[in-house]
């Protein structure tokens, strides 16, 4: 664990430099590279047996040695842009720490560009390393990808850009087919933010319960990976990231009705939507009883949305003294959840650097 957590305080440090002595706007963007480097150095030189699915990328990485063998795994595997990114990987490097490396370069920038825009500084990215979506690269890169940029979408929304957020949603969707669900999303805030679009959300989930093996089935015509959805399994590895996932929204709901002036902005409601969706496709693998896998990833693109509505409901308290309580407890509770999770999830441990390039090992 201890090179995760090296990681997170450098680059928490070193955007909170920034921030602190309000650095000018070329030196703030120096500072949020230098921010990013250790998070995309533990991500892009891991070894191949930190997080189940490596191994997997690396024997694509090995396979990909020509255009035309980007062609022939897209035709198997679909997602182009990532075969693509794999085959422009060899003209740096022949080791398969190019492809995680460019990957987190790609996730580090759009996360950092989204807290950037949302100007919630270090907490937003101390949520987003210790209960967010960084780390999920380390496992699912593909799908990692597409996430980050379903961030940037969601600004895209609330400044009401159709084309750009059209554009972002085919650009992730390259990166993994998933992305292509959140396309229909933005017709969901045009206009104010409303009781009766929550109530459509709920109809949609009711839905998509009473008739779910159906729409199990016919994604697993497109796609036969999605086939294992609707597996039968004892839920209980997804049982406290659900859980976690199904309180969070409960402290937004508090929060949004006890600090209403400050809260009650089309910008927090439109967050609170997409993480309300999140927390109802957790709720849908628990009352189903399936393998609760697949739909924890389909979830990360919405849940993630508390990188940004935390610090918003934290700093919603005026008083400094609430403030600095509710900061500290809150740290204290993600930092547990960030050690649970990564100690016991996906082999993310013990981590180790790359065979390759060693520099040391954590046993």
């Amino acid at each position: 664990m201890l090179p995760y957590f090296i990681a997170n305080i450098l680059s928490i440090t070193f955007l909170y430099i920034g921030y602190h002595f309000k650095f000018n706007t070329k030196a703030l963007k120096a500072i949020l590279a230098l921010s990013a480097l250790p998070l995309i150095i533990i991500a892009g030189f891991k070894h191949i047996k930190v997080g189940t699915d490596t191994a997997s990328y690396v024997h694509y990485f090995n396979k990909i040695q020509t255009f035309n063998d980007v062609i022939s795994v897209a035709e198997e595997q679909g997602e182009i842009g990532f075969w693509l990114l794999n085959y422009l990987g060899h003209f740096v490097a022949d080791n398969h720490y190019i492809v995680f490396l460019l990957s987190a370069a790609i996730i580090s920038g759009c996360y950092f560009y989204s807290i950037k825009a949302f100007n919630l500084k270090t907490l937003s990215l101390f949520t987003l390393l210790f209960i967010g979506p960084y780390y999920f690269q380390l496992n699912g890169t593909r799908q990692a990808i597409a996430i980050a940029i379903f961030s940037i979408s969601v600004i895209f929304i609330l400044r009401k850009q159709f084309l750009y957020y059209l554009l972002s949603i085919l650009l992730g969707f390259l990166f993994h087919k998933s992305m292509i669900l959140c396309l229909p999303l933005y017709f969901l805030f045009i206009g104010d933010i409303k009781p009766r679009k929550v109530a459509a959300i709920m109809l949609l989930f009711i839905i998509l319960l009473v008739f779910f093996e159906s729409f199990i089935n016919i994604a697993a015509d497109i796609d036969p990976r999605y086939s294992s959805y609707g597996n039968k399994q004892d839920q209980r590895g997804g049982l406290v990231v659900s859980s976690f996932n199904i309180l969070l929204f409960v402290w937004f709901i508090i929060c949004r009705n006890v600090n209403k002036q400050i809260l009650a902005t089309r910008t927090f409601d439109s967050l609170l939507i997409l993480y309300f969706l999140g927390a109802l496709i957790s709720v849908l693998a628990m009352v189903l009883g399936v393998d609760p896998s697949g739909f924890l990833r389909m979830s990360i693109y919405f849940v993630q949305m508390s990188t940004f509505l935390l610090p918003m409901t934290i700093l919603s308290f005026r008083d400094r003294n609430t403030r600095y309580i509710i900061t500290f407890v809150a740290v204290i509770l993600m930092t547990a959840y960030f050690y649970l999770t990564t100690s016991t999830f996906s082999n993310l441990t013990p981590y180790r650097f790359n065979a390759d390039i060693e520099i040391f090992n954590e046993s």
